[in-house]
């Protein structure tokens, strides 16, 4: 829900709607969006859930981190309960490009202005097509049975992505080895979430070059 405010936070800055200085945005921010989450995450064994100390809500990346005590069942050692994290994050920008109506006054697009595409991650280059080798990930593929078993570099186990909506009776399934998610479909949107879409003109007066694979 935050990254989409994002979204709109980002137009509403280019047309002069918001007002506030991006620091003190974001701040309260990160203070109003922690308070309400600490609520409804809060389950039965948890308690001194603290997300305001560490989660912090900016222009590129919204991130959350849960500190609270888990309850032990009984008494060990003199110990009532031990210690936890839990980190989620996400970006802030989805990339995707927004109020197309509005660009160049209203006029058709120049026909020879081609949609390249860029990398988020601070990169100064653009490519002509998505699959290119400089910003694809590896996408593996197993089945949903041995994914159920399967576990992320991160220690957890593999979820079902949210927009495709796998499930563990499919007969193939993709992941990438940095992810928490499977999905049903190798051209899952969710799997390039970080490329963002822009057109030559515009990469180029942001100082973008052309791949040296795809260019």
């Amino acid at each position: 829900m935050v990254a989409q405010e994002k979204y709109i936070e980002y137009y509403k800055k280019k047309d002069g709607t918001i007002k506030l200085d991006t620091d003190i945005l974001n701040s309260i921010e990160t203070s109003v969006s922690a308070l309400s989450l600490a609520h409804q995450i809060e389950q039965p064994g948890m308690e001194h859930i603290d997300l305001l100390s560490d989660s912090e809500v900016t222009d590129k990346n919204i991130k959350y981190v849960a500190n609270y005590k888990a309850l032990l069942p009984f008494s060990v050692f003199g110990l009532n309960s031990i210690p936890q994290q839990v980190v989620a994050s996400r970006r802030a920008w989805i990339g995707a490009d927004g109020n197309r109506w509005m660009e160049n006054n209203g006029n058709p697009p120049k026909s020879d202005d081609a949609t390249v595409y860029v990398s988020t991650r601070d990169s100064d280059v653009y490519h002509t097509t998505m699959s290119c080798s400089y910003i694809t990930h590896d996408i593996m593929e197993t089945s949903g049975a041995v994914i159920k078993a399967m576990r992320t570099k991160f220690g957890g186990r593999f979820s079902p992505c949210a927009s495709c909506k796998p499930n563990y009776r499919m007969s193939v399934v993709y992941y990438t080895s940095g992810a928490r998610s499977f999905h049903s479909t190798n051209t899952c949107k969710t799997l390039s979430s970080y490329i963002q879409a822009m057109k030559k003109s515009q990469a180029e007066s942001a100082g973008k070059h052309a791949c040296i694979r795809c260019g």
